[in-house]
């Protein structure tokens, strides 16, 4: 996606499904696009005799380092994608707006406030937040609001509308938010251990 173009799924928050097979299936061909022909690199050493090998040295050893770069990345852009549906199929999004730019840390790491929750006062969590696919920089529109599913304290999942990216985040300073945790109560608690949320996720 462009930083202009709209997303190719619904990002209204009626369905977070699209969102998840869009990021899957991108984190699949990035990685199809620099991990198979490192593969074949390497792996074409051996298609030849022994005495030949010693002169394909060099591209296999450039193939290895290739795919074991992408594969580090794919698992982490999936990684970060399954996080975010674990959210979304435990919490009901929300609109929340609007989201305070705090920090734009490179790379990759967005530091924010969501907007108030209806019916409830006071100030929001730092929230750390990333996009599984690796953009670094604030999503168009962003400060217009989010759909949001998670529970501050612990974290969640977003989906900015519009340009339809995914966040992943949690608190940036996670021990300040340690009380409000353990005085959250059984249902928000069980809450956050089904999302994967309970405890710190590294995705920093």
């Amino acid at each position: 996606m462009s930083e202009t173009a709209h997303a190719p799924y619904a990002t209204d928050g009626t369905d977070f499904k699209g969102a998840l097979s869009y990021y899957y299936r991108s984190a699949l061909t990035r990685f199809a696009k620099l991990g198979l022909p490192s593969a074949a690199l390497f792996v074409q050493m051996f298609a030849w005799p022994m005495d030949y090998r010693g002169y394909f040295l060099p591209l296999a050893i450039v193939g290895m380092i290739g795919f074991l770069v992408a594969f580090f990345l794919v698992y982490g852009r999936l990684f970060l994608t399954w996080r975010c549906a674990r959210a979304f199929r435990t919490y009901p999004l929300e609109f929340r707006a609007p989201v305070e730019k705090v920090k734009l840390e490179r790379p990759l790491r967005l530091h924010l406030r969501l907007g108030a929750r209806a019916g409830k006062v006071g100030q929001s969590v730092t929230l750390l937040a990333k996009d599984p696919l690796g953009r670094s920089r604030w999503p168009e529109g962003i400060a217009n609001g989010v759909w949001f599913a998670g529970d501050e304290p612990f974290g969640g999942a977003a989906i900015v509308p519009g340009s339809g990216e995914l966040l992943f985040m949690q608190p940036t300073e996670w021990a300040m938010s340690a009380k409000e945790r353990e005085s959250a109560g059984e249902v928000r608690i069980g809450q956050a251990k089904r999302a994967g949320i309970k405890r710190a996720v590294r995705y920093r």
